[in-house]
């Protein structure tokens, strides 16, 4: 055993080598490691367990590999769990992430382990293991099933909020095929998709389906924090998603009922069209969402009685979509909306006029605009007398206030796409397709730049072919999704 131990102490070497050397030892290092039966990684050396022996931040696959083996023992239960909690945390909180890249497999195997073990002794702060995604990828930007292995447990738990660190990470690219020339998985690379790729398995396969379950979850999460941009930016993407024209899927209509109902309430109206949504996918999805338009239209016409009645008989349709609570709070804006509408036309109006307009008495009128003022959710003061109290609207401003703290964010975000397009680019060029393009290109003549004339259109891993769809022509359709 003590030969053993000395041989899982051996990796990372103690001098320093260089990029290829490190990357051929651990190569070598984790097939050894990972191929070692179950009871070499569960004995005792000096009466310790190997856990106690190992450090994740220097022995990352050992310990690993070793942690797997506790868990995986058959008949381990709630007790076993419970005594392996601290190297589980431990493990998620210090392991090498370089280190892991070459253990994918195994990697992917303890995350699904570890919630394994939060789902069955009900831990409700499950943060431990986002953080540990967020270690092997700090930038989050490569989609993985783990993502949604993670979104789930945080939904599970009851603690949805918990999975604002990875939803909050922009996703720019997907596993790779690994077509590209090779590349060191040692190496600091700008796009994280270069060492997650097929062939690392620290990702399950994934398909669109799996694409439009994570958006559809995440938008869910934010609509109840009630994060309304982000939650529209979520939901459109699954709107967006490619699809043979006429044919939609049944998330891309769940995804558009929340959209319409998060755009009255948000801004009491629903959003204009994304301006890349093709009109023929958005007539099918719409064809089969004909209750949620209707709403919308009375909603916008502000028409309290007849969205009320609307919202009665259409109460099994809601419920059926999960959607009653949307529904609900959309009723109240309706109302909220109703008022500061009045801005448009007065500057001062009697609380009694407010109620003759809202069809409510006096009392509940009241009672309702105080408490949107008090919300700060109208801008406006509530001046009582002896005779009839009097609802005052804030003046507009007259200059747009520029936030700071928002443009930075803006140009930091467009900064990091940049880097992530120009990463992009240059692996692309690096493609054996993109090579032979070039050859064939300088045989046949061809002018101009090869990068024009090559077809550079990448669909999300298993989703339908993109097929051309007509310029939305509608009036609705100047929408930018990332303004």
């Amino acid at each position: 055993m003590d030969e053993q131990l000395s041989y899982l102490l051996s990796f990372p070497p103690e001098q320093q080598v260089s990029p290829q050397e490190y990357d051929k030892q651990a190569t070598a290092y984790a097939k050894h490691i990972t191929n070692l039966p179950p009871t070499a990684l569960r004995t005792k050396s000096n009466g310790k367990n190997l856990l106690e022996q190992l450090d994740p931040a220097t022995h990352a696959i050992p310990y690993m590999c070793c942690l797997l083996h506790h868990l995986r023992t058959p008949g381990v239960g709630e007790a076993e769990f419970t005594e392996l909690m601290p190297y589980i945390g431990e493990f998620l909180r210090d392991f090498d992430p370089i280190q892991v890249r070459y253990a994918g497999a195994q990697w992917r195997a303890l995350i699904s382990a570890a919630v394994d073990v939060y789902r069955a002794l009900r831990i409700p702060d499950v943060s431990p293991i986002g953080h540990a995604l967020l270690r092997l990828d700090p930038t989050g930007a490569t989609f993985t099933s783990n993502h949604i292995t993670y979104l789930v447990l945080c939904l599970q738990a009851g603690t949805p909020s918990k999975a604002l660190c990875i939803l909050d990470k922009n996703i720019y690219a997907y596993p790779s095929d690994s077509k590209a020339a090779d590349e060191l998985a040692s190496e600091d690379h700008e796009l994280s998709n270069s060492f997650i790729t097929e062939k690392s398995s620290l990702s399950a396969k994934l398909n669109s389906a799996n694409v439009l379950e994570y958006y559809l979850l995440g938008a869910g999460v934010y609509i109840g924090l009630r994060r309304w941009t982000r939650a529209r930016l979520f939901l459109e993407f699954i709107i967006l998603h490619p699809a043979a024209p006429g044919i939609t899927s049944a998330l891309q209509v769940e995804a558009y009922k929340k959209w319409l109902l998060i755009g009255l309430v948000s801004t009491g109206r629903t959003f204009p069209y994304p301006r890349t949504a093709g009109q023929q996918v958005m007539k099918a999805i719409r064809a089969v969402a004909r209750s949620y338009d209707a709403l919308a239209e009375t909603f916008e016409k502000r028409d309290w009685r007849k969205f009320d009645a609307e919202k009665d008989v259409g109460t099994d349709i809601w419920t059926r979509d999960g959607n009653v609570r949307l529904v609900n709070e959309a009723a109240t804006a309706l109302l909220r909306y109703r008022v500061a509408d009045l801005q448009n036309t007065y500057t001062v109006l009697p609380i009694s006029r407010v109620a003759t307009h809202l069809g409510f008495s006096t009392e509940q009128t009241t009672a309702l605009v105080t408490d949107l003022i008090q919300r700060g959710q109208l801008p406006a003061t509530l001046e009582s007398s002896t005779a009839d109290a009097t609802l005052r609207f804030a003046p507009v401003a007259s200059t747009t206030f520029v936030d700071d703290t928002a443009i930075e964010a803006q140009t930091q975000r467009i900064e990091d796409l940049l880097q992530h397009v120009r990463d992009a680019n240059r692996r692309l060029q690096l493609t054996k397709d993109y090579i032979e393009f070039l050859r064939r290109s300088k045989r046949q003549g061809l002018d101009g730049d090869p990068a024009d004339q090559m077809d550079l259109e990448w669909n999300v891993p298993g989703a339908p072919t993109v097929l051309s769809n007509d310029d939305d022509d509608d009036e609705n359709g100047d929408e930018d999704i990332m303004a």
